[in-house]
């Protein structure tokens, strides 16, 4: 999947001062001395906080930046952090497990902190400030625990392509933390969570068209997952039916039996796929 470079001038310049940033940190982690003298001690104890997913990257159709909402291990509550473009591509890439030609920022530093036998254990999203998340990485290397200040949406990339777990201050998700309700109706009949298209989805989809309907979540054991949908297919067609929005998905599969035909956009490619909705 390409990469879109939807951001204008100002993104650029911000996205070379953050990946100067990201590499500045790198230099310093490659040294170990200076982390071996200077590593903080690890302060957050585990009853304060809240471990938490991936649960959706959208568009705000207010202001058009990246979303992404952290949810808790029910699904009830999420709590939404407002990205950049950049971080917002690079956490996708990490979701649907595509690589650019050359590395980026973020897989540089992975590359690093693997070659120097190091890790990212976990990452914390400690408290909110003027509007602004604030995040610590936590990274192993040779047996030490080392924090590193980090803004939340490079840490969740670091925690993403590392497999790591992702925690929340409870006292943070208590008051920002939002409910999430709006879809229970298809999460509980056939395990999905959808989301409009926009053209910014749709570009970094490398999707040709503006109807149709993103697949945010696939719940695991759900019908939707035995039926082979993954997260980021986009369905274009339902028994022959075109989704435009997401009334006429809810529509098609109300209108729908037990099995239904599907042609979904993945990964460059349409495919058929049978739904089995009972």
């Amino acid at each position: 999947m390409k990469t879109p470079e939807f951001f204008g001038r100002k993104d650029r310049v911000r996205r070379v001062g953050a990946a100067a940033g990201i590499l500045l940190v790198t230099l310093v982690y490659w040294s170990g001395e200076i982390l071996a003298k200077k590593a903080p001690s690890i302060s957050w104890e585990q009853k304060e906080l809240l471990q938490v997913k991936v649960h959706q990257l959208v568009i705000d159709p207010t202001t058009m930046q990246p979303v992404l909402f952290l949810a808790d291990s029910l699904e009830e509550r999420a709590l939404p952090i407002w990205i950049g473009p950049f971080e917002a591509n690079a956490i996708n890439a990490v979701i649907q497990g595509s690589k650019p030609p050359r590395p980026l920022t973020h897989d540089l530093l992975e590359t690093i902190i693997r070659k120097t036998n190091g890790k990212v254990q976990r990452i914390v999203i400690t408290h909110s400030k003027d509007g602004i998340y604030y995040a610590t990485m936590v990274v192993e290397k040779e047996g030490t625990l080392v924090e590193m200040d980090a803004r939340p949406s490079d840490s969740i990339v670091m925690a993403l392509k590392f497999k790591a777990p992702i925690y929340v201050s409870k006292n943070l998700f208590r008051e920002m933390a939002i409910p999430l309700g709006e879809q229970k109706e298809i999460e509980e009949r056939y395990g999905l969570s959808i989301q409009e298209l926009t053209p910014l989805l749709t570009e970094s989809f490398s999707y040709k068209s503006t109807k149709g309907i993103l697949v945010s979540e696939v719940r695991q054991g759900s019908l939707a997952e035995k039926d082979g949908l993954q997260r980021g297919d986009i369905f274009a067609e339902i028994g022959g039916e075109t989704i435009v929005d997401v009334m006429s998905f809810k529509g098609a599969l109300a209108k729908s039996k037990s099995t239904v035909q599907a042609k979904v956009f993945r990964q460059g490619h349409f495919l058929s796929l049978t739904l089995h909705l009972k």
